[in-house]
């Protein structure tokens, strides 16, 4: 199935009865908490992407947790993109996302090694949401961006939003909807910017009534979801790839602008709620945090303006890498992003 051609989106009844559900991450420690994940599900295969400052210790642990496939720098060379999109950051998540495609994953799930499940059903929940129809409530307007991070307690803006935009979380209901990719519920240290962290300090330890229900982003309104804690189905993995030599700390969400735009060609939505993770993050420097933020703040918004132009899509080539061949041809686009971008999109069309 290939969701990233117009026209080609399918409705939940449309999966097969057995779904082949894949976990990646990368790591420079000994990724510990995955042996919390391991117990929830013996059948979910793992795919942990090592980078060069990565220890021996973390492939043991990783050998040893079962049907975890730990990829040493030398067995990631095999891809066309490993050495475009460069080492000694977050973007070698994107050679695990390309093995989990080869292996066959129907969803993909994302997260962080300092990210704590907190929801027994995990998995579960997760394979449910993708594959069953939604009926329930929306927020967002067409045109504007809006926040999930309000429906936590306390409010959280959400990492990566337009530092001037107004948004708006109007609130409304859609029926039978198919969800193409979900963000869980962050406790602890919450997915949010540089500023709010120096000057709030949250600490989220509960969620709003609305975000434990379950809510879905309207397709319409601008808006982003991350990497730390979330999952997709396979045909729109090609939309997550994270170029963070270039994009740095908002890479995700850069990706998830984009994902969303093919999900809405494709009628595929985005969900917000269970399951429920807690974000042990470090203390970082936050003058360091927003310089890391700085190019994803600066043209978020040029992004999101480009894609919404971008009203008509040929059908003889997805979706993806025509907005990548579009943002190319932008002056304020690195050129060497591009170049890792459609190497990336080469090796992700052998696996799909």
């Amino acid at each position: 199935m290939d969701a990233l051609s117009q026209g080609a989106g399918e409705a939940a009844e449309g999966w097969g009865v057995i779904v082949r559900t894949a976990l990646i991450t990368t790591t420079v420690n000994v990724p510990h908490v995955l042996a919390l994940y391991r117990k929830l599900d013996p059948d979910v295969r793992f795919f942990v992407a090592g980078d060069r400052k990565t220890p021996q210790a973390a492939y043991d642990f990783c050998d040893a947790l079962g049907n975890c496939v730990a990829l040493r720098p030398t067995a990631q060379t095999k891809w066309k993109c490993s050495e475009l999109i460069s080492w000694d950051n977050d973007s070698r998540r994107d050679i695990a996302l390309l093995e989990a495609l080869q292996w066959g994953a129907d969803i993909v799930v994302s997260v962080d090694d300092d990210m704590v499940v907190c929801s027994p059903d995990f998995f579960e929940r997760i394979e449910t949401v993708l594959t069953t129809p939604y009926s329930g409530l929306q927020f967002g307007r067409a045109g504007y961006w809006c926040d999930a991070g309000q429906f936590t307690v306390p409010p959280a803006r959400q990492r990566g939003l337009p530092l001037e935009c107004e948004t708006h979380n109007d609130m409304t209901f859609v029926s039978g909807a198919s969800i193409g990719a979900l963000q869980g519920i962050i406790l602890g240290v919450p997915d949010t910017d540089s500023l709010t962290m120096y000057v709030s300090k949250p600490q989220v330890l509960s969620a709003t009534d609305v975000l434990h229900s379950g809510l879905v982003m309207h397709p319409e309104a601008l808006g982003v979801f991350n990497s730390q804690f979330s999952a997709f189905r396979r045909e729109l993995a090609p939309a997550f790839a994270q170029f963070y030599k270039w994009q740095n700390r908002n890479t995700d969400i850069i990706a998830s602008v984009i994902m969303r735009r093919i999900m809405r060609v494709n009628k595929l939505y985005t969900y917000f709620g269970l399951p429920t993770g807690y974000h042990a993050r470090t203390a970082r420097n936050p003058v360091k945090e927003f310089k890391a933020e700085l190019f994803g703040l600066e043209q978020i918004q040029s992004v999101a303006t480009v894609l919404e132009r971008m009203d008509r899509f040929a059908v003889d080539k997805s979706i993806v890498r025509q907005i990548y061949e579009k943002l190319a041809t932008l002056e304020w686009w690195p050129e060497r992003c591009a170049e890792a971008a459609f190497a990336f999109l080469d090796d992700a069309e052998t696996t799909l």
